[in-house]
């Protein structure tokens, strides 16, 4: 499946009026998912059906929010029915564009729609694809040192991970994208802040949590520090709702 085969309906939350920058990002993406984007108001994002991808252009925050971990699309995201585009220009010097996309995998089923979106994006932008796996999906035990990063549970092909790397360096041959896995022993928040540096990434792409909030008050999370602390455009994937 290529993204020329398919179509996809790519809606914008915006605050009028609307800046050039979030302007251009529209077009671009509208080219890449062969989507028309539709704007939406705040309070129409509520009465529509869900797209099939939300673009919501963050406002700019001051350092003193972003050194609390205050983030306002925290809220769109945990509230909304589609995947969302949270839209920070990470690179002022330039207009952005998809050269280099950051794939945050869990070694988890729900890991599925975070590759989806990849498959769609790298192979409409030919871009570099770079893969940083967090195994186990208990990020809070890394904080205690209960359970080190090891390479060969990663990279095993007896594990759902190693297993799951394996299937996605084949698709990345098939899709004609370079891809390269990120591998470093270190708490799951910085690991992925690192992760985006070293990779010098425009979009990062993370599916979901797949657990209720109970079940991630004790095993921890990855998307809300991600939000709260990393100033790069992320995309947060989920499966389609059916209207």
């Amino acid at each position: 499946m290529t993204t020329s085969q398919i179509r996809l309906r790519l809606d914008c939350l915006y605050q009028a009026p609307l800046a050039q920058a979030e302007a251009d990002t529209m077009r671009y993406l509208g080219r890449l998912l062969n989507s028309p984007p539709r704007l939406l108001t705040p309070a129409e994002v509520q009465t529509v059906n869900p797209p099939d991808l939300l673009l919501y252009g963050e406002p700019k925050r001051p350092c003193w929010q972003r050194w609390f971990g205050i983030c306002p699309a925290l809220r769109l995201v945990e509230k909304a029915a589609s995947p969302v585009l949270v839209m920070r220009q990470a690179h002022q010097h330039r207009t952005w564009s998809l050269k280099r996309i950051l794939l945050i995998l869990r070694a988890h089923p729900s890991d599925e729609a975070a590759i989806a979106w990849v498959q769609r994006l790298a192979t409409a932008a030919r871009a570099d694809v770079y893969v940083l796996p967090i195994i186990p999906p208990i990020p809070a035990m890394y904080r205690y040192g209960q359970i080190p990063l090891q390479a060969e549970v990663v990279l095993s092909p007896s594990t759902y991970s190693g297993a799951q790397l394996r299937r996605l360096a084949t698709l990345c041959q098939q899709w004609g994208v370079h891809g390269e896995l990120l591998l470093k022993d270190n708490e799951p928040d910085r690991r992925m802040a690192w992760a985006a540096d070293s990779s010098d990434c425009d979009l990062i792409v993370i599916s979901e949590e797949p657990y209720h909030w109970l079940q991630r008050r004790f095993l921890g999370e990855l998307v809300r520090p991600l939000l709260r602390h990393i100033n790069r455009p992320i995309l947060i994937a989920r499966e389609a709702v059916s209207p």
